[in-house]
């Protein structure tokens, strides 16, 4: 059983080997830390920080290495709800006391970080020792100037943020100042180049990079999903506009992936990223202005931009050369000079439709990727899926209406709320802005098959799969129109009794032992798929591996045969009930490519409330 409650005491900071700050706590007894160090800030801007600035650093690299410190359960955590949703109380020194034990100050911070996370973070605050609360130990100073900033941007390295630094200094003829956080050394020179040749081009004095390094020592990294890293992110670039004395930070994303929709029907919950959801920069500029004392900004001028947008604004100022240089790669520790790209995450696939779309695929080298996007085969389920749901998704937003939006994603109001227009305005927007992706996206998919028509395509690349996806939906639709209309709604209530481990169907059939494992699982799936109000055709699947450790199985051959075995009973159990014995076999879906799972229109699930 996984712990899912932790008691966090954070002790005073201590120089480690190369003279970085280390930020150590203990979680149940066990010590953890990770290093802090802020490059290239001149030291009058530091001495004159306020001390909440300090704290609120220290915090929030507490909180993001408290968060990666422990495991949410892993991916086949059937307690989603109650494992993956952690709970930490922690004992935090603080050198303004008096202010962070303000109750609304407090209840803001907590709030904000149960919305990014998932997670419960309460904190007692307790007095800084006056040795601790030095302000330089973090910092590497800069050299004295009188160089000020107009505006503050976040610098990942990737498209959007990019795009979004060239668009403030040519468009706006802004001074721009770039707050880059990094933890793999992978990343550190690709955000270092693109500045330089930015100053190279633009001027020198028309930007200054700002590198933060937050690294987790080892031991502390056990949790890979982040979810607190976008609240160490912002807190960064916040503290450095108050220190310029500036009153906005903005994070430039395209605003498909702000929406938090998921691209992949399998990224539920807290794996999904919140980082610039609408609703996050709202609860971010409630906190600081809370921590501040006054009226502050956290935006996202790219909102109303798709990936494509971005691109083709990088191309309209001139930097389409320096597209090959930027990264947009999930899977940063695997990276190499020859592959900067993995080609199998969403990112990677975003990235690639985009540029095509935008006719901008030259400048980003196919050998770049360890996969091409059209032509490789995917051979890992994940990676099929992945792809194949990205596709499927922009489908679908080609052709949503608003009603459909709200339906399908009923949390899309959270965000229409957060935009600062008339919801029924915004909802349009978010509306259009979908179908524009959407569009972009398909348009690129029908051109290869178009392309590939004449010819099969590789085995199992994206355009082999999503042609025969395509190509059996069809057939369904063929032969459902061929067979005769049921007489009745053939739908089964499926009602599990985790307690007695039994699983009745109908009121008439009872499940248990192997069987009940087996489909107690795909229950699990089910469901996740029903309380996102996904379509029935989307609703997720398990592929064998991740089943196999559900159910308890030994390997994807003992799935299998777990799954025949499981079918013939529940034949066999309809036929005695009175039912037909094809349609207790067809409960359990098999998807080319994808898994298993309930069939969607064939039941209905629920657990007992008391189980």
């Amino acid at each position: 059983m996984i712990q899912s409650e932790y008691n966090v005491s954070c002790l005073p900071p201590e120089a480690d080997g190369r003279g970085d700050e280390q930020l150590r706590f203990e979680i149940d007894g066990k010590l953890r830390a990770v290093s802090l160090r802020i490059g290239h800030i001149r030291k009058s801007l530091v001495v004159g920080l306020p001390d909440i600035a300090l704290d609120l650093i220290e915090i929030a690299a507490f909180v993001y290495a408290i968060d990666s410190s422990i495991s949410r359960g892993g991916l086949m955590d059937q307690q989603m709800g109650a494992k993956w949703h952690r709970t930490f109380h922690v004992s935090l020194p603080v050198r303004n006391l008096a202010l962070w034990l303000e109750p609304n100050l407090k209840a803001a911070l907590e709030e904000t970080l149960m919305f990014l996370s998932g997670d419960r973070f309460t904190f007692d605050f307790t007095q800084m020792d006056a040795e601790t609360a030095v302000p330089e130990r973090y910092f590497d100073f800069g050299e004295e100037s009188a160089w000020q900033p107009d505006s503050v941007l976040m610098f990942s390295g990737g498209l959007d943020s990019y795009a979004g630094a060239l668009e403030e200094i040519i468009d706006r003829k802004h001074k721009v100042a770039l707050i880059s956080h990094f933890s793999a050394t992978k990343i550190a020179p690709i955000q270092r180049d693109l500045q330089k040749h930015m100053a190279e081009k633009l001027g020198p004095q028309m930007l200054m990079h700002f590198p933060m390094r937050v690294q987790l020592k080892r031991g502390t990294n056990a949790e890979g999903t982040h979810r607190a890293r976008s609240f160490l992110f912002a807190s960064l670039g916040m503290a450095t506009a108050i220190a310029f004395g500036q009153k906005r930070v903005s994070f430039y994303e395209n605003g498909v992936v702000s929406l938090n929709l998921p691209p992949v029907g399998n990224v539920l919950g807290t794996r999904a990223t919140r980082t610039t959801h609408p609703q996050t920069l709202q609860r971010f500029e409630t906190l600081f202005g809370l921590i501040f004392g006054q009226d502050l900004k956290v935006d996202n001028p790219f909102f109303w931009r798709t990936k494509t947008d971005v691109v083709q604004t990088i191309a309209r100022l001139g930097m389409a050369d320096q597209i090959a240089f930027t990264r947009s790669c999930a899977d940063v520790h695997n990276q190499t000079k020859q592959y900067a790209h993995c080609g199998r995450c969403s990112q990677c696939v975003d990235r690639r439709f985009a540029l095509l779309a935008a006719g901008l695929a030259g400048y980003d080298p196919e050998e770049a990727y360890r996969l091409d996007l059209m032509k490789s085969p995917r051979e890992r389920v994940q990676d099929k899926e992945v792809a194949l749901s990205y596709v499927r998704s922009a489908f679908a937003y080609e052709a949503i209406n608003e009603s459909e939006l709200v339906t399908h994603f009923p949390a899309i109001l959270n965000a229409v709320e957060s935009l600062g227009e008339p919801p029924d305005t915004a909802l349009r927007r978010v509306v259009d802005l979908l179908k524009r992706h959407g569009s972009s996206v398909a348009n690129v998919m029908r051109d290869e098959l178009s392309s590939t028509r004449m010819k099969t395509a590789p085995v199992n690349s994206l355009p082999g799969l999503y042609g025969a996806a395509q190509r059996e939906q069809l057939f369904e639709t063929v032969r459902a129109t061929l067979e005769p209309m049921p007489e009745t709604e053939r739908v089964f209530d499926l009602v599990i009794d985790k307690k007695r481990r039994v699983l009745r169907i109908n009121d008439a059939i009872q499940i248990k032992g192997a069987g009940f494992n087996l489909l107690n699982t795909l229950a699990t799936a089910f469901l996740q798929g029903a309380g996102q109000g996904l379509d029935l055709l989307d609703f997720p699947t398990l592929d064998a591996g991740k089943l196999a450790v559900g159910a308890g199985l030994q390997d994807e051959a003992a799935v299998r045969q777990s799954v025949s075995r499981t079918r013939t009973l529940l034949g066999t159990k309809f036929t005695s009930a009175g039912l037909d014995f094809e349609d207790g076999k067809n409960l359990i879906e098999n998807i080319p490519w994808s898994g298993y799972r309930l069939r969607p229109d064939l039941v209905r699930v629920r657990y007992l409330s008391d189980s």
